[in-house]
């Protein structure tokens, strides 16, 4: 039977979407999803079998891996099995920092991988050599204690060293070279090209050619790991530019169409309240100067 967990059964704080723990499991551990919240889990020390979706896979010391929202998972047959759990909501602590985006490991790693788990089953995970092995043992450390000790700004202090594990995470799955899994290095580098270049002026058929796929093949992959076509992931990037834009500066809204990569001042304004609900002008009068 698979019990869906949430992030409130773990942690009460409702504007910090955060949770750490160690878990020492010496029994199975039954099957279980999560239903508002991604996993990072690093395996500290022995073994045990990862069952996801009815398939089972060794798991060992140094491995890393996320589960993301509605993935089944367990543990059984466990051999001094150590871990490290990370429980977070991905949009609060990357919507002010995209940049982590750019990074074709934060792709692999945090959503292509684990979306094709959720499709196709536990195919791949990170394996930290013994050397980073032990920079990420002590960033746990840091973060763990900040967390339960709880003093004063600790919300800002877990934060900045998440986010700094995410981003050695992201930048050694960039240069990890293990065997690519349906597409996973190449839909990685385009995605994070589409971080990068979203301003530009860029073809479907453009990332489909980078992706060394036809354009039909590009957008049902793309579609079924972001849950999204590829045209509306790059608007959405490029609204997301002009809103922090609009809540940060002063620029006249033509400017900042231009900046977002959108040349025509009223197809932008209505592509803007398409996914923001208002237009350019009435959202910044709402959130001025916030950022």
């Amino acid at each position: 039977m698979n019990s869906e967990m949430h992030l409130h059964y773990f942690t009460t704080q409702k504007d910090f979407p955060f949770f750490i723990q160690y878990g020492h499991h010496d029994e199975n551990m039954f099957l279980h999803s999560h239903a508002d919240f991604s996993e990072l889990v690093f395996v500290l020390g022995g073994y045990a079998t990862h069952i996801v979706n009815e398939e089972e896979y060794s798991i060992k010391k140094g491995d890393v891996f996320v589960i993301n929202e509605n993935t089944s998972h367990s543990y059984k047959d466990p051999h001094h099995f150590r871990i490290c759990n990370i429980m977070f909501q991905p949009d609060y602590f990357l919507r002010d920092f995209s940049d982590i985006k750019s990074l074709p490991g934060y792709h692999s790693l945090f959503v292509i991988e684990p979306a094709l788990t959720q499709q196709n089953g536990f195919q791949s995970r990170l394996h930290l050599s013994p050397e980073r092995f032990e920079e990420f043992d002590h960033m746990i450390t840091r973060i763990h204690h900040e967390y339960v000790s709880h003093p004063a700004g600790f919300q800002s202090m877990t934060s900045g060293l998440f986010l700094q594990m995410i981003t050695s995470l992201a930048r050694i799955a960039s240069d990890d070279r293990r065997e690519p899994n349906d597409n996973t290095v190449s839909l990685a580098n385009t995605a994070a090209y589409m971080e990068y270049h979203f301003r530009e002026d860029i073809s479907i058929e453009d990332l489909a050619s980078m992706s060394g796929m036809s354009s039909r093949h590009f957008r049902r992959v793309f579609h079924d790991i972001y849950g999204t076509s590829p045209l509306k992931y790059l608007h959405t990037l490029r609204i997301r530019s002009a809103a922090r834009l609009l809540r940060s500066t002063d620029l006249p809204v033509t400017e900042i169409a231009i900046r977002s990569g959108y040349p025509d001042g009223n197809y932008f304004s209505g592509k803007f309240k398409q996914l923001m609900g208002m237009p350019p002008l009435k959202y910044r009068n709402q959130h001025t100067h916030e950022a």
